[in-house]
């Protein structure tokens, strides 16, 4: 039987993206907690909530992937892929929850409507335009990590970002418009309705989350694109082996898992075998992202 020997590509890069956030995170909720206190604002109070919540989320996945990077990852082929997956699920509850804590919110300040006040309207406007940028360079890190690993973590995390920065833009563009037409007593509303509009971006980022973890915890067969390419190159070593005995695949997660028994000429030595089956492991593995190949000996019927 052969195998490729080497580690899940891709853990170090995926650590290393969730610990950057991590520490944006961090820096970003001590920030948008200093300007709850300094200022009363709906959109302020739920930009904190919204990033707390948020950097809960980042912060276990980042222990997720420690966990995972420096486990025994050879021992849990098939449990990675659940583990990330539950943790994209858990994510997306957290913003549930936040979801709710930004539309009471909203709904108390619409009820008793004021005029937004205090330094901390200062603070969170340089905090939207520094944060507007740092969060979409998260989510351009987190989207190629994701594309090129096929990690659910990864594709979580740059939702996440891609709607923290469109969070960003939008309450920068809500607290400049009611400071400017603080005057006018319908002003007052801007700040409640811009706090449920950021609930509706919690929701559609929820939504998808949830929605594709949830599918991706249930394992699959392959897609077809990827079992035309088992069978392209099976029809291109076709004149290596004797026979083709079973062919088994299955998704896990972001792993997928191929099985192939082959049968060989007996008089054949035992390394130009291995050698043969090594080169297709290696090829298949090229191919199809994330993959896991395993090719082993299937016993002629002839000699049963």
């Amino acid at each position: 039987m052969s195998q490729s020997q080497h580690s899940p590509p891709g853990e170090n890069n995926k650590e290393a993206a969730s610990r950057s956030a991590v520490l944006a995170g961090g820096v970003d909720t001590l920030i948008t907690l200093g300007a709850l206190v300094a200022s009363h604002s709906a959109v302020v109070m739920a930009d904190f909530f919204k990033t707390l919540i948020e950097f809960v989320a980042v912060l276990l996945s980042w222990m997720v992937l420690r966990r995972i990077r420096r486990g025994q990852a050879h021992a849990y082929d098939y449990g990675i892929g659940k583990l990330e997956n539950l943790s994209s699920l858990f994510v997306s509850l957290l913003m549930l929850i936040c979801l709710g804590i930004v539309i009471f919110n909203a709904i108390y300040n619409l009820i008793h409507p004021s005029h937004i006040s205090g330094i901390g309207i200062w603070i969170s406007l340089v905090a939207q335009v520094v944060y507007a940028g740092i969060n979409g360079g998260l989510c351009f890190k987190s989207r190629r990590t994701a594309a090129a690993e096929g990690s659910p973590v990864m594709a979580s995390q740059a939702r996440l970002f891609l709607s923290k920065t469109i969070a960003n833009v939008f309450i920068l563009l809500s607290l400049v418009l009611s400071l400017s037409l603080g005057r006018f007593s319908w002003a007052h509303y801007i700040d409640p309705l811009a706090s449920l509009v950021i609930a509706g971006s919690i929701l559609l980022a929820a939504t998808g989350i949830f929605t594709l973890s949830c599918r991706d915890l249930l394992d699959r067969t392959l897609e077809e694109e990827h079992q035309l390419v088992i069978l392209r190159e099976l029809t291109r070593y076709f004149h290596e082996y004797e026979n083709l005995h079973d062919i088994r695949s299955r998704r896990s997660g972001s792993r997928v898992f191929i099985e192939i028994l082959l049968e060989f000429a007996p008089d054949r030595k035992v390394g130009e075998v291995q050698e043969v089956m090594e080169r297709m492991c290696r090829s298949l593995e090229s191919q199809i992202l994330n993959s896991r190949v395993t090719i082993g000996l299937a016993k002629s019927a002839r000699g049963s």
